[in-house]
Formats: structure tokens, C-alpha cells, sequence
């Protein structure tokens, strides 16, 4: 039995009104250990995300500490929603390190219609410096995250086709063999928690 607890009463991170990009809220982040700090990429948005003052937009940013309770954190967002297929933004990351590479997962978001999201990656090699790499599933999903490492040489992702996680292996990270027959799910909600 695992045995938690509370290291704080107050949240560790609060938006900040004075940068407009994580005035509203800060939430849904990814954390990792390295090099003896905690680095947390975290998921900001310029207006409350229940969508009643607009469309909000999603950002990540960048926070590291020594002690998991104080963050430093960068003033502009690390990733943007600057690129096709991403103009409401990047949500929900999910970081893994194999060998020397950082290799974050998250949730494209366009907002263009019902179910415009998609699972997308990016790499590091500093946490802070992050490029692109595209589309991973074009299907509507979310929370992917890569294991931690390969397992008989693939790379293998956890991810969330509704309501059920699925497992996936690729060689490349591009590739995902095919989409129904490869993928298995792995865990589904109990029938109890879909009347909730």
C-alpha cells in the first residue's frame, strides 16, 4: 500500500494576472526528475477554460524546484498555439527522458469542431527548448504518454480513445501500427463509474 502525504496546504503554483497568457489558470501539468530538480511543464490559459468568457487559449510553461514546493518559473510560455491544428493550444503534457532525450506528449488542441484534438509530440534536450514533431494519432484523443523506456526495442504509448486506456508500440514514433488491430486496451472504467 502506497502511503501519501500532503507536503503543502497551499497550491504550489498560481496563475499570474500580470502575464496574460497564465492570467486565469495554472493546472494539468507534467512533472519530472532530473539532475536533482523537479521540472514541471504546466498547462495556462489567458481566460477560464469553462468557456464562459470566450474562447479560452491553452499555453504550457515551464517551473523547476528543489523541494517540490517553491517553483521558479520562466515569464513566457515554452509552447504556443502557433501552429496549424493547434490554434486553441497545447494541453495536458506528459514527459518521459529516454537516454538523452526529453520526450513530451500532450494534447493538440484547434478548436474547430466538436472532437478537434489530437495526441501530438515534441522533444527536448533541456526541458525548456522544445520542437514540434507533429501529430501522433489523427483521431480524436487525449493523455498519451510514452513509457520510459523501450520495451524489445519499441517505443510504447499509453493513450485515451474514450473511455478506455490503450496500449500502442511503434519503432519510429511516427508509426503506430495500425490503429484497431495493434492497439489493446489495457484498462476500462468500471460499470459503476460511467452513471456517475
Amino acid at each position: 500500500m502506497i502511503k501519501l502525504k500532503r507536503l503543502s496546504d497551499q497550491p504550489i503554483l498560481l496563475p499570474k494576472k500580470e502575464h496574460p497568457w497564465e492570467a486565469a489558470v495554472v493546472f494539468n501539468c507534467a512533472a519530472i526528475y532530473d539532475n536533482g530538480l523537479v521540472h514541471m511543464i504546466y498547462r495556462a490559459t489567458d481566460i477560464a477554460p469553462n468557456g464562459k468568457e470566450g474562447p479560452y487559449i491553452n499555453r504550457l510553461g515551464y517551473a523547476v524546484s528543489k523541494d517540490c514546493i517553491h517553483f521558479n518559473r520562466l515569464e513566457q510560455p515554452i509552447l504556443l498555439n502557433n501552429v496549424e491544428r493547434e490554434e486553441r493550444g497545447p494541453e495536458d503534457p506528459r514527459i518521459v527522458k529516454i537516454d538523452d532525450i526529453f520526450y513530451m506528449m500532450y494534447t493538440g488542441y484547434g478548436g474547430r469542431f466538436p472532437e478537434d484534438f489530437r495526441i501530438c509530440l515534441a522533444t527536448s534536450k533541456n526541458l525548456i527548448d522544445w520542437e514540434r514533431q507533429g501529430i501522433v494519432l489523427d483521431e480524436p484523443n487525449k493523455d498519451a504518454s510514452l513509457f520510459p523506456e523501450k520495451i524489445k526495442g519499441k517505443y510504447v504509448m499509453f493513450h485515451r480513445r474514450e473511455p478506455d486506456i490503450w496500449l500502442a508500440y511503434s519503432d519510429d514514433l511516427k508509426t503506430w501500427y495500425d490503429l484497431w488491430y495493434d492497439h489493446k486496451i489495457i484498462m476500462k472504467p468500471e460499470s459503476r463509474s460511467m452513471s456517475l
